[in-house]
Parts: C-alpha cells; structure tokens; sequence
C-alpha cells in the first residue's frame, strides 16, 4: 500500500465511522461524489475491496476493520501535531475557534463577543456551532462552550455557571390547553442524540416518547413551540427571549445543567488560550441572573 495517502485514509474513516457516503460528505465537507472517487482509488490502488455496498450502507470488509485502530492512531496524532503547532504560532491578535451550540452561539456570545473586542481589538473569533457532543482532539476549535454534566478528563477549563430550563409553549396553545397532567399534552421533543443530556433523562422520566416531532436543536424547538406543535423544554433564557412563548407554569421546576468553558489539555500553557477561557468563564458568571 505504499501509493496510498493519508488523505485517502481519512475519506475510508469517514464512511466506517459515519456508515454512509452522504453522511461521511458531510461530515469532511466535500460532496458525495469526492468520496467514493477517493475510496475507489485507494481501493484501486491498494488491489483490495474495504466495504460491502448494501441498501444500508457501507460495512467494513475484514480488511477494512484491521485498518481502523491504526487509522484511529494516525487520526488522533495529525490533530495532536495541529495543536502543537497551534500553540507556537498564536499571538493576542491571532484567529481563535470557539465550537459551541447554535443557542450560546445566536443568544448569548454576540453581547459576549462585542466586550472582547473593545478590551482585545486585533482578536478574531471563529465560531463553529454544532449541537453535537464535539471531540475536541479531532476539532480545529481551541475553545469549548458547551453544557453537561462535568467536563471530559482530556478537557481543562471552569465551570461558568449554570442554564436553567422549563417547559414553554405559545400564547394560543396554552390558552387552549390548560391541562396539569403530562399526558393531556403535545410535546416537541429532543432526538435520539441528546439521550444523554440533561433534557433527555427529563424527557425520558417524564414525556417518554409523548411527541411527534423532534429536534436536535432547542432554537428548533422553540420556533416549532412557537408555531404551536406543542409543548417544549427549553433553556429559560431561550424561552424568554420569544416574544411568542410563555412558560407553562404548570410544569415549573425544569432541569438545572452546568456550563463549560474549556480547552484541550495539549493547549495548557498558551497564555492567548488561557485569556480567553478566563474571559468568557467571566462573561456567563456575570450574566447568571439571565440564565437562571
């Protein structure tokens, strides 16, 4: 396989991890056809066949399999090398990438980020949204904002205080639907992926699978309970920014989760880094009131 590139691998990754070409395009940002000239190729070159094609989607051939633990390693030392380089090339007035949610990113880091440029003017921030759980050894982004639990051991950072929900809907929806029990509701829902979220375990205990649209996205759940499809657990600051939702103040006593600003370990020591985190850890401390 000495005619094989790396690139080529991480295109054979891509569709073992994701299942399909249209997911794997997706995810590396080419279209469906790049990826499967490039697996061709690779296949091609190497004089081996790497999936079984069927209805649906690609599985790994043995010959396949026995590649991912050493694509695996090659994946997570190309990103360790990018952040060793990061932080050698880094200045005050650099590109920083913060991945976050589309909520955090729409509502709250615009205020966030106008009182960073006025204290840091030559500063440019990238933002990557994602409502996701994002690998930060395999992400471009330096900076972490996300809600949970706790914070993965390979990430350092401060808990910056917590996001309080509950449960909103329209103006006419609760007009027309004054019920105290769960069950004599319409709900919108959070898809299979927020399983393990705070909301998720809620909905799990409480409206099970009571829905028939869902969303991995609480702005989606909110225009979605704004058109009144039902009922929704939002994030309360999201819920009250919509002119066009009220709390449902039967279901009071939402769920509570903790916010992260956080870094990868390997960028311990980049001072730049470490300013930022301090300042945007500050800027959600000093807007608790808002998001409990």
């Amino acid at each position: 396989m000495h005619n094989v590139r790396w690139d080529d691998l991480q295109f054979v990754h891509a569709v073992a991890e994701h299942g399909s070409l249209s997911a794997a395009s997706r995810a590396l940002g080419v279209n469906h056809a790049t990826v499967l000239r490039r697996i061709a190729l690779l296949e091609a070159n190497a004089n081996v066949v790497l999936f079984d094609r069927g209805k649906d989607g690609y599985r790994l051939r043995p010959e396949g399999r026995a590649l991912l633990g050493s694509l695996k390693l090659m994946e997570d030392a190309s990103a360790k090398i990018f952040r060793k380089l990061s932080l050698s090339s880094k200045g005050i007035d650099g590109t920083f990438r913060i991945a976050t949610t589309d909520t955090i990113a729409c509502l709250l880091l615009p205020e966030y980020l106008g009182a960073l440029r006025e204290a840091h003017p030559d500063v440019r921030i990238e933002i990557c949204v994602s409502n996701n759980l994002v690998d930060m050894a395999r992400s471009p982004a330096e900076i972490l904002i996300r809600s949970g639990p706790k914070l993965p051991p390979e990430l350092f950072g401060s808990h910056a205080g917590r996001i309080s929900f509950g449960v909103f809907g329209s103006a006419d929806y609760l007009a027309d639907n004054t019920h105290d029990r769960v069950e004599d509701h319409k709900w919108v829902g959070v898809t299979p992926n927020f399983a393990k979220t705070t909301v998720g375990d809620w909905q799990f205990s409480s409206i099970r699978d009571n829905y028939e649209i869902s969303a991995d996205s609480f702005m989606a759940l909110a225009s979605l309970a704004e058109q009144g499809f039902g009922l929704a657990m939002l994030p309360a600051f999201l819920g009250r920014h919509s002119d066009r939702l009220l709390p449902a103040t039967q279901f009071a006593g939402g769920p509570v989760n903790e916010i992260w600003v956080a870094t990868h370990r390997d960028f311990l020591g980049q001072k730049n880094i470490e300013a930022l985190l301090d300042f945007l850890a500050d800027a959600f401390r000093a807007d608790a009131a808002r998001l409990e």
